[in-house]
């Protein structure tokens, strides 16, 4: 650990400083706007990053990734309206206490809630990382056989009731992975004799048409001149004795979002549902759920955020991505030639460090901004969809242009996001 703590003053350096102040920010405010995400947000940056350093790069993208998880539960609690899927759940009771006049109170919790889970999950990554990437260092052909096993299984598990649909995608992606030079003879494979595809298909392309096209469409399907009224906000932090009470539910549920995020193929949205079922179930009252009850609060927003340290665990040690932004992410390192995984845990360890110790200073930074600009980032939900979605459309076309100032890139993230 002395290792760990000895990175402390490059994150505190204030050039990196204010790029993770910057990221959580610019997070907060994509994740208050309705009909965006996090993977929007972190799609929509990850090519400015590539001309950066790997460390200001990624730390602005993780800053991202823990600001818009947040930033959901603003306009859930005072509109009703999810900002981001991790937010779903918090609307049942955030915009049941707003409707009582209490949306500052309901936006204190969902803060400190989110801290208290980001900060969790930010210590239990810097515990567990190194060990798991000892033990991942032990892989061979057979293990990484049976993680690849492993991961169809998940498609299985995650589609659900359409299986058919989950096999279908995941036969799609095992196709597209083929494409380009065969890594053992060195024979061009579904190339036809294009050049772009030498190298396979572009990842970053791929990921900003099926993340950001898709919203941006239903975006513009649901166009309305109406702009929402937002309720007064009052008080914001919540008095202590609230927060004794809401201890154990917290924790508890940061522990579900941390387990939960760890699971390839899950993520934060997923994780704040089955914190709020598990905290229903558990809970001395739970026919107060869904009225306003502070501990409804609680339990999404503690595990949600918990999710964002997660994700990165099996990232960064095993080179697996949690879910959808931490698979952007991953292509971030990979542009910079960084290959996620136990080689990088045992080649790079000074940079994971400094990485973990990055979201711990996001996660500080979420909460003072969280706490005294939450009536700003409340007025940033009322602009209109009009004016956002042309915005970011031409912000997906620029940024796959300018990741090889290459037409071929914007084919490709058109074609996926007619795809997704």
């Amino acid at each position: 650990m002395d290792a760990f703590f000895s990175h402390i003053g490059a994150v505190l350096d204030w050039p990196i400083l204010l790029i993770i102040a910057e990221g959580v920010m610019t997070g907060i405010i994509v994740g208050v706007l309705p009909g965006l995400s996090a993977t929007l947000g972190v799609a929509l940056v990850s090519p400015l990053t590539f001309v950066m350093d790997p460390l200001p790069g990624i730390m602005l993208l993780l800053g991202i990734y823990v600001g818009a998880v947040y930033g959901g539960s603003i306009s859930a609690i005072l509109l009703g309206i999810p900002g981001t899927p991790a937010a779903v759940a918090t609307i049942f009771d955030g915009n049941a206490l707003a409707k009582k006049g209490e949306g500052g109170l309901a936006i204190g919790i969902a803060t400190i809630s989110s801290f208290v889970g980001g900060m969790v999950s930010v210590i239990v990554l810097a515990l567990v990382s190194r060990p798991i990437a000892i033990l991942g260092l032990a892989f061979g052909e057979r293990e990484y056989f049976a993680l690849g096993i492993f991961a169809l299984a998940a498609v299985a598990h995650f589609s659900g009731k359409s299986l058919p649909k989950g096999l279908l995608a995941a036969g799609i992606g095992i196709f597209l992975a083929t494409i380009g030079i065969d890594e053992i003879h060195g024979i061009p494979r579904f190339t036809f004799e294009n050049s772009n595809l030498l190298g396979g298909i572009p990842y970053m392309p791929v990921m900003i048409g099926m993340f950001a096209i898709p919203e941006i469409l239903m975006n513009i399907e649901a166009l309305s001149a109406i702009r929402p009224k937002i309720p007064r906000i009052e008080r914001i932090f919540p008095p202590p004795s609230l927060f004794r009470n809401l201890r154990l539910p917290i924790l508890r549920s940061s522990g579900v979002g941390l387990i939960v995020g760890a699971v390839p193929g899950t993520g934060a949205d997923i994780a704040a549902i089955i914190s709020y079922s598990q905290g229903r179930n558990l809970s001395k009252h739970p026919e107060l759920y869904g009225t306003g009850y502070p501990e409804g609060i609680a339990c999404p927003e503690s595990a949600n955020n918990a999710a964002t340290g997660g994700t990165m665990i099996s990232l960064l040690t095993l080179g697996i991505p949690g879910g959808a932004v931490t698979a952007i992410i991953m292509g971030a390192f990979m542009v910079h030639g960084l290959q996620p995984g136990p080689l990088l845990m045992s080649k790079q360890m000074g940079l994971v460090w400094k990485l973990i110790l990055g979201m711990g200073v996001a996660n500080v930074l979420m909460l003072v901004f969280g706490l005294t600009l939450a009536k700003f980032f409340a007025k940033i939900s009322r602009v209109p969809n009009y004016l956002l979605s042309p915005i970011i459309l031409l912000l997906c076309f620029a940024g796959s242009f300018s990741l090889r100032n290459n037409m071929f890139d914007v084919y490709v993230m058109a074609l996926s996001g007619i795809g997704g």
